[in-house]
């Protein structure tokens, strides 16, 4: 996604933010419509009680009915969400689910969030607010305690110190030290690496711990963590106050927007008449 086009989706989807002392924190955001489905329109909400317990819901409303749609989440898809004969859908994870709950094994916040259908185009879009991102030189590190172990971010050394141990997550939320009660649903979990996320068989806190994501599927083939592919950008032309500006985007969604499509290549200079 480039730069333009990730900015647009953070404006216009303004997360509402409240943080209060011992509250935890709250994000609710819209999914803004990337003009495929014109009235398509959607919500996320991201509740963080603590550290290692939350919860992420998405809520789609006028979409194509009875129809099933890729959830992707920074680029992994980590679950389906399907909608009613009304167009309407929601999918809810938990980090301690519950019946109708699929497990939070990964950190929505500041995630590219994608509802995509079934030809690779995303109907409805957006970035979260807020960031649950490591300051520079530190770490998560699992600290042992009696009441069992705790999540905490700390510089390598001061994890030694606390005779903590260190992983590769990038979250608590993830709950990466298993503070959770454990999910007995099958969890597959989808690795980082070059060429694309990678499928293994992984219980949650171990996936978390190797900067996973856990996914709910019945098995690795097909590789669950790949959405729908998308189809290739284009040159678009978009009207603007100022005269046509050119940004990427799929043909479907240039001539959604009302565009000119002229073409592979780049932006810059601006190739618009």
């Amino acid at each position: 996604m480039n730069r333009s086009r990730t900015w647009a989706i953070a404006i216009a989807g303004m997360a509402v933010l409240a943080t209060a002392a011992g509250a935890g924190e709250r994000v609710k955001q819209d999914l803004t419509s990337t003009g495929i489905i014109g009235s398509a329109r959607g919500r996320a909400k991201v509740v963080v009680k603590s550290v290692s317990d939350g919860r992420f819901q998405i809520k789609g409303q006028k979409l194509a009915p009875n129809t099933s749609y890729d959830l992707i989440v920074g680029g992994v898809k980590v679950a389906t969400l399907q909608t009613k004969r009304s167009g309407a859908g929601k999918v809810r994870f938990r980090s301690r689910p519950g019946t109708n709950d699929l497990p939070l094994g990964f950190d929505p916040r500041g995630a590219v969030v994608e509802v995509r259908d079934a030809s690779g185009e995303n109907v409805l879009e957006t970035q979260m607010g807020s960031s649950s991102g490591l300051d520079p030189g530190e770490v998560i590190c699992c600290i042992p305690d009696d009441s069992g172990p705790e999540c905490e971010d700390r510089t390598p050394a001061d994890c030694a110190l606390a005779g903590g141990t260190e992983t590769s997550a990038t979250s608590c939320l993830s709950d990466p030290c298993g503070s959770n009660p454990p999910v007995t649903a099958d969890i597959l979990c989808c690795i980082p690496d070059n060429s694309g996320p990678e499928c293994e068989d992984r219980t949650q806190t171990e996936c978390a711990a190797a900067g996973g994501v856990a996914v709910q599927a019945a098995a690795c083939l097909p590789n669950p963590c790949e959405g729908t592919p998308k189809p290739p950008d284009i040159r678009c032309c978009l009207p603007d106050d100022s005269g046509p500006q050119c940004e990427d985007r799929t043909a479907a969604e240039c001539a959604a927007q009302g565009g000119t499509d002229i073409g592979a290549g780049s932006c810059t200079p601006n190739p618009c008449p």
